[in-house]
């Protein structure tokens, strides 16, 4: 189990964050026939060949697209060192990134 979904089981932390809820909700509405899942695990591979693991806040599988909700947590250097790497091998193994800053 990684990292964060096991603090997550531990803090007995299921819930989905508000914001996190409002835009699946909102991304329902406007994508009806695309495939939406929550807190979805990418696998992928860096420069050095290593294997990495991104859980994003929501991923459209139809479009390859991946919903990042970024909080104030992701303002410090070393989330946003490590945010922007995790877009750039995303995108490079194909997927479209969208950051949404709360």
């Amino acid at each position: 189990m990684n990292w964060a979904k096991h603090n997550m089981n531990k803090n007995r932390n299921t819930q989905y964050r508000p914001e996190q809820i409002l835009l699946y909700k909102q991304l329902r509405a406007t994508r009806a026939h695309s495939e939406l899942l929550m807190e979805y695990t990418i696998k992928y591979t860096d420069e050095q060949d290593r294997n990495m693991v991104a859980i994003v806040d929501i991923v459209d599988l139809t479009k390859r697209e991946v919903f990042r909700i970024n909080g104030a947590i992701h303002n410090t250097n070393k989330h946003e060192d490590k945010d922007w790497e995790q877009k750039v091998y995303l995108e490079k193994w194909g997927w479209k990134v969208t950051d949404i800053e709360v």
